[in-house]
């Protein structure tokens, strides 16, 4: 792997980190609001399945959709599929949830779980690309 990719690559998962940073420290306020946490959740997730696909050189879109990036992860790592429920319940934190005119309002309890999801996909594709 060129530096250039390898480089690019790690700053999708310093970004993932960061993500998953302000979802954390989100947690400790008094009342945090649900739609920052899930949508840092959802970012933390979108950006950590980007790192390993700009590593291994697959080309993505620019979407939030977290089914397509796992899709295209599965060429790296067939055992990501264990994600999939996941990645139905965070995809929809990135917009839907944000703007005032949302359907329904997201569940803090929701968005706290959100938050640990995030953690453990992000802590298993870090491992991934360490091994």
């Amino acid at each position: 792997m060129n530096d250039l990719i390898r480089e690019l690559a790690r700053e999708w998962l310093a970004r993932a980190e960061h993500d998953l940073r302000i979802a954390e420290f989100l947690r400790t306020m008094p009342d945090p609001p649900p739609e920052g946490l899930g949508f840092h959740a959802q970012q933390c997730v979108e950006k950590a399945l980007k790192g390993p696909l700009t590593a291994f050189r697959i080309p993505f879109e620019r979407r939030h959709d977290l089914n397509y990036l796992l899709d295209l992860c599965l060429a790296i790592d067939p055992t990501i599929e264990q994600f999939r429920a996941d990645a139905d319940t965070l995809t929809p934190y990135a917009v839907e949830f944000r703007y005032p005119d949302a359907l329904t309002d997201l569940a803090l309890e929701d968005a706290l779980q959100a938050t640990e999801t995030a953690r453990r996909i992000y802590t298993f594709i870090l491992a991934r690309l360490e091994a």
